[in-house]
C-alpha cells in the first residue's frame, strides 16, 4: 500500500488556510468599533486568548478537510494495488516461477504484493506456514489502511471538544467582566467579545464534528470494501502457492 500525500490535496490544504488569514478582509464591515465576521471568527473580540483559542479550531478544520481530500486522491482499490500489479504478478504464480514473483513483490511493495510475498517467503514451511503468514500480513495491511483514515475521527472527536472548551471560556470571560463592572453598570459592549467567543467556538466545533463523521463513516467502509476486494484475490493467489509448497 504506497498512499502519498497529492500535491492537489496540499494546494487545497493551503487554500484552507490562506482563506482563515483572509477572513477579516473579505467580510470586513464599516462601522467604529465594530467587529467584521472574519474578525469574530478569528476571535478578536476575545482578546488574545480568543484568538489562541479559534485559530487552534480552525487549524483543525483546515487538517482535517485537506485530510478528506488526500483520502479521496489516495484511498482507491486502483491507486493501492494497481491493475497492472495484480495481473504481473497473476502470471509469475502462474507460471510457476516463484523466485520471480517474489523479487517481483519486493520490487513493487503495495497491499496486495506484501501478502502475497509474506506467502512465498514461508513456502520451505509447507502450506499451512504460507496461509498463516498470509493472513497475518493481510490484518497488518488492512490496519495500516485503516490508521491512514484515522485523522479524520481524531479531528472529527476534538473539534466540538476545542469548541465547548472556547465556550466555556468565553463564557468565563463574560461573567468576569460582568462581575468586575465599576458600580455594577453592565455595558453589552463589555460582554460581546466573550459571548462572541463563546458562540463562534461552538458553530466552529460543530463544522468539524459533522462533517467529519460522516466523512470518517464513509472512508471507513470504502477501506472494508478495498480490504476485501484485495483480499479475495490475494486468497486465489495464496492458494496456488500453497498448493505449491505442498508438492515441495
Amino acid at each position: 500500500m504506497n498512499l502519498q500525500i497529492s500535491k492537489k490535496a496540499m494546494a487545497v490544504v493551503a487554500l484552507f488556510a490562506a482563506g482563515a488569514v483572509l477572513a477579516p478582509a473579505l467580510f470586513a464591515q464599516e462601522g467604529e468599533g465594530s467587529y467584521s465576521l472574519g474578525e469574530k471568527i478569528l476571535g478578536i473580540p476575545g482578546g488574545a486568548f480568543g484568538i489562541i483559542t479559534q485559530l487552534m479550531i480552525i487549524l483543525v478544520s483546515v487538517f482535517m478537510f485537506g485530510w478528506i481530500i488526500e483520502c479521496f486522491v489516495n484511498v482507491r482499490r486502483d491507486k493501492i494495488v494497481p491493475p497492472e500489479v495484480i495481473g504481473a504478478l497473476q502470471n509469475y504464480i502462474d507460471e510457476g516461477d516463484l523466485e520471480g514473483g517474489l523479487q517481483y513483490c519486493e520490487s513493487a511493495p503495495n497491499y496486495l504484493t506484501r501478502i502475497v510475498g509474506a506467502g512465498l517467503n514461508r513456502m520451505q514451511f509447507g502450506p499451512e506456514s504460507v496461509k498463516d503468514a498470509a493472513v497475518s500480513m493481510g490484518d497488518a495491511e488492512q490496519g495500516k489502511l485503516e490508521f491512514h483514515i484515522s485523522p479524520i475521527a481524531l479531528c472529527a472527536s476534538v473539534g466540538p471538544l476545542m469548541g465547548l472548551f472556547g465556550t466555556v471560556t468565553g463564557m468565563v470571560m463574560a461573567f468576569a467582566k460582568i462581575e468586575n463592572a465599576p458600580g455594577g453598570q453592565v455595558n453589552p459592549k463589555m460582554v460581546a467579545g466573550g459571548i462572541a467567543l463563546a458562540l463562534l467556538s461552538t458553530v466552529l466545533g460543530l463544522i468539524i464534528a459533522m462533517p467529519g463523521l460522516v466523512f470518517y463513516w464513509y472512508f471507513k467502509n470504502k477501506v472494508g470494501s478495498i480490504g476485501t476486494s484485495i483480499g479475495l484475490v490475494a486468497d486465489d493467489m495464496i492458494e496456488t502457492v500453497a498448493a505449491y509448497a505442498g508438492q515441495q
